[in-house]
């Protein structure tokens, strides 16, 4: 049961609309910046909530490409462009791993949620720290709330 002081102050995310997004990076790529695809559904619509995905709790993405690895994870930022500006820049990708699982992946309770920002996704990107080496084709891959 919910105390009483909280009752009016507890407050649930309502997602509107909900889009599975993957970065894909080739085989072999050593590039620090890894740029959204083009992605048409999203175009024109407020970004409400992202979340960023493991390879422990998400082993392929749909493409059938593999989740990017822990090591290269943990060296992960993401870069939004709204209101024509870089207004939310490199974001930890492991402050947007909101799954528990049996590993020890690190991971954050809240969804990180937006404030309905106009988003252009051409010119976001996912940008590594430091240097990757990728043996085979792999995904960045999120999940974006919007309305």
């Amino acid at each position: 049961m919910l105390r009483p002081y909280l009752k009016n102050n507890f407050m649930a995310f309502k997602a509107a609309k909900f889009e599975f997004v993957e970065v894909q990076v080739a085989s072999g790529s050593t590039a620090t910046r890894y740029s959204f695809p083009d992605l048409p559904k999203l175009r024109y619509t407020a970004l409400q909530a992202v979340t960023a995905y493991t390879v422990n709790s998400l082993s392929n993405c749909p493409s059938g490409n593999a989740v990017v690895n822990m090591t290269i994870f943990k060296t992960a930022y993401l870069v939004l462009y709204s209101n024509e500006r870089q207004d939310l820049y490199r974001i930890p990708l492991i402050e947007l791993n909101r799954i528990q699982n049996s590993s020890t992946d690190p991971f954050v309770r809240s969804l990180w949620e937006g404030m309905n920002q106009k988003v252009t996704w051409d010119k976001c990107y996912v940008e590594l720290a430091a240097v990757p080496t990728f043996a085979s084709a792999a995904s960045f891959a999120f999940g974006v709330y919007y309305a």
